[in-house]
């Protein structure tokens, strides 16, 4: 009991030592929200201390600001109310959906931190072919309340990312082999724009706008919520989780590169993680069917004995619930993803990818490392499903990812430094093995980049383009600036 209270005072006393005077303006716009606001919505300061942390908290640590106040947002009307008055004052804000943003202060402010979580609603339409989803929930919560159902939606892969953000950047996920991404399989997006106007997004209804958001992230105003075409969902499927260890890796690495010029089944999926650490190279492989039964197609991987193997039939919900987000253990060091994307996974590459994770552990330990891993993911030609949106994927990239963690801020720029390093090493050998061009083909995924990556990496430079000129219609007095984010 003494130390929960130790820990009460602890929490109490840090947002308070971090409301200086130079957050008095700040704190001033939350109290003026808060009179206008209606009882579906609640401000919560800093001094209610255990419900403001647990508002303002992210995967990471870094990731994290201490704001003047969180605003609760409960309903449409009160979020536009609050969007009238922050844009008037030119307060800064943050909007979180899941909390699982990986830069600093793209989902956290010193200002108005704007919580979507109580937007969590999750309804089918009577024919079950539309699916409603606020953008509070995280994923692991929508497929837990459309089990049973019969039906499904293009989501995300792991616990922790919400639905706002993993939507707005696009959306890989478990499904994207037979739908394409997330945001391809939205019919609309519920708005609220900078200056506080509600509207309906959709192909027919702001088509201009309808692309930005698909891609174009938290820069054209607050998603309350998106509706997504379903599917059905299969009763079970097959999936887990399988470690190996160092001696193993080389056979890993050789059977994905084999799983992704040999696979046509659309319903299966592998992501293959090496796991850099002081003793060296380890791997984990996550494998995904979208069916009951072990797919022809994994017994590349039979040869190679895990350490332990957690692939069996279950519920989708369950699947995915069985596969914690890499960061879920490590909510306190400090760290970022950073990306590349290719057209295909050549022996040579996916070998480099092993050297750069070599030469990671060797150093890890000096500069406070805890985590750095790379995500290989090899999927079928999906961009047969891709949709005029902001992030060009219609020639099917394949997203290498990168998270790195670490403990000391004075490892930060090293880190972002070693991690650049490594992407342009990995870049060189794409180019020499043809397997990258430009980032008009081959864009950086919005939902792995690095903070500081220009538009035209992101984007291509015709698509960055036309995100310029949609903001300047939509936003013209850049409210959506003083949110974090990448700059268009």
């Amino acid at each position: 009991m003494a130390r929960f209270f130790l820990l009460q005072a602890l929490l109490a006393a840090l947002p308070l030592v971090s409301a200086t005077i130079k957050k008095s303006d700040a704190t001033v716009i939350c109290e003026d929200i808060d009179s206008k606001i209606s009882s579906a919505s609640d401000v919560i300061f800093p001094i209610q201390a255990l419900s403001f942390a647990s508002a303002t908290n992210h995967w990471y640590f870094s990731s994290s600001q201490t704001p003047a106040c969180v605003l609760q947002v409960g309903s449409v009307a009160d979020l536009s109310t609050a969007m009238k008055v922050i844009g008037a004052s030119r307060t800064p804000f943050a909007i979180m959906s899941g909390g699982h943003a990986s830069n600093p202060g793209f989902s956290s402010t010193t200002g108005v931190h704007i919580s979507l979580s109580r937007m969590d609603q999750v309804v089918l339409s009577p024919d079950n072919k539309i699916a409603e989803i606020g953008v509070g929930n995280h994923w692991s919560d929508v497929f837990k309340k459309l089990e049973g159902t019969g039906y499904n939606v293009v989501g995300g892969r792991t616990l922790g990312p919400g639905v706002g953000g993993f939507t707005l950047g696009g959306g890989y996920s478990w499904k994207t082999n037979q739908f394409g991404l997330t945001c391809d399989t939205v019919k609309s997006f519920n708005l609220v724009l900078p200056n506080g106007t509600f509207t309906k997004v959709s192909a027919t209804q702001n088509p201009d706008l309808f692309f930005a958001l698909k891609g174009g992230m938290n820069r054209f105003g607050v998603v309350t919520s998106v509706e997504l075409y379903t599917h059905e969902q299969s009763p079970q499927v097959y999936g887990g989780i399988a470690i190996y260890p160092g001696s193993s890796v080389n056979a890993l690495i050789n059977a994905t590169s084999r799983f992704f010029y040999e696979n046509t089944d659309p319903r299966a999926a592998v992501i293959t993680t090496l796991e850099a650490g002081v003793a060296g190279t380890t791997a984990l492989a996550l494998f995904f069917y979208d069916g009951p039964e072990k797919p022809a197609s994994f017994k590349l991987f039979d040869g190679i004995t895990p350490i332990l193997n957690s692939a069996r039939k279950q519920t989708f919900s369950d699947f995915v619930a069985g596969i914690p987000a890499p960061l879920s253990q490590l909510r306190n060091p400090r760290g970022t993803f950073i990306t590349l994307s290719t057209s295909e996974l050549t022996q040579r590459f996916v070998e480099a990818v092993k050297a750069e994770t070599d030469a990671i552990s060797e150093v890890m330990a000096l500069h406070s490392g805890t985590v750095a891993s790379y995500d290989i993911e090899p999927f079928t030609p999906y961009g047969q499903y891709a949709t005029d949106s902001a992030y060009p994927h219609e020639s099917s990239p394949l997203p290498l990812n990168l998270y790195f963690a670490w403990v000391l801020e004075s490892e930060d720029e090293w880190w972002h430094n070693k991690m650049r390093e490594s992407i342009a090493t990995l870049r060189q050998v794409a180019i020499e093995e043809g397997i990258y061009t430009d980032s008009t083909h081959f864009p950086s995924y919005p939902n792995y980049a690095i903070t500081g990556t220009p538009a035209e990496e992101l984007y291509g430079p015709r698509n960055a383009a036309r995100l310029r000129v949609i903001r300047d219609r939509v936003d013209p007095d850049r409210i959506m600036e003083l949110a974090g984010g990448f700059e268009i």
